[in-house]
């Protein structure tokens, strides 16, 4: 047994907070905290629902409150493990993103990009190409980045290909994502055929790739990716390998969205990841016993 008095690692999440719909801030918090890692926030935006499938919801850009957050921090002496970051209210908030990595981040601290930005071939409501350059700036910042399939090919500058996706596909999103520099790539929503989905993860410290697949199910589940990218995070940044981190966080996203379909939880309003958090936790033992 490792001793349970040692500091915890802590990451500092950069998301947006959305009140109501599972996503971002509302799930990177359970999740990396549920990883035994201490989780610091900061909000780029404060929205009523996230911006799928609600209308008339409501956004207050919190630009002018992240710098500060990130000097108070700095100037009580506390250390970051990691940077996780997602959903940002505006291409300029890449540049906050930058000084705010310049301030908290040490030798030791590693930056994760989840490059939240578009899915299924589009762009979220109300970005365009500059999120997609605002994004390209920030992930030469990352160790790790987790962009979905429709990401990693904006960002690659390849075309966008609907599904199924073939290795030979997923291999030149790598290759093309390859020059940003960072050290770990993991492509969400992957669909090899019309039954399966899942990530595929390629550490380019040692060339290995890995994926983790899991029965398709029909439909949009809002707040996955979330899921994903902050298990996995917390998880690398904690110390698990690669393959380790990518089969705990990936079975958290499946009995997840099982779970939703089971009680029918309307799509909207996220997944059902609470239940699902003691066989995930389970999982974690596993790995650092």
């Amino acid at each position: 047994m490792k001793n349970t008095n040692e500091p915890l690692k802590r990451i500092a999440a950069i998301h947006d907070l959305s009140g109501l719909g599972k996503c971002s801030l509302t799930v990177a918090l359970p999740i990396v905290s549920a990883s035994g890692v201490e989780c610091a926030c900061i909000p780029t935006a404060l929205l009523s629902t996230h911006t799928g499938e609600f209308t008339g919801w409501t956004l207050h850009d919190l630009s002018g409150e992240m710098l500060p957050i990130a000097e108070h921090w700095r100037s009580v002496g506390a250390r970051f493990d990691g940077i996780y970051s997602g959903y940002l209210a505006s291409p300029e908030q890449e540049f906050l993103l930058e000084r705010i990595i310049d301030l908290i981040a040490d030798g030791d601290t590693m930056v994760i990009v989840d490059p939240a930005m578009a899915d299924n071939g589009e762009y979220y409501i109300n970005f365009d190409f500059r999120m997609c350059e605002a994004f390209r700036r920030l992930c030469t910042r990352a160790h790790i980045i987790t962009p979905n399939v429709t990401e990693a090919a904006f960002l690659s500058g390849l075309p966008y290909k609907t599904a199924p996706h073939d290795m030979a596909y997923i291999d030149s999103l790598f290759d093309g994502l390859a020059p940003l520099g960072p050290e770990i790539i993991a492509i969400t929503g992957v669909r090899p055929s019309a039954r399966e989905i899942g990530m595929v993860v390629r550490d380019r410290r040692t060339g290995n790739e890995y994926s983790a697949m899991r029965p398709a199910r029909n439909g949009v589940f809002f707040g996955t990716g979330d899921i994903f990218a902050s298990a996995f995070s917390a998880l690398i940044i904690r110390g698990a390998g690669v393959e380790a981190a990518l089969g705990a966080a990936s079975a958290l996203v499946g009995e997840s969205v099982e779970r939703t379909l089971a009680r029918g939880t309307p799509r909207r309003f996220g997944v059902d990841f609470e239940g699902a958090l003691p066989a995930y936790m389970d999982k974690v033992r596993e790995i650092f016993k």
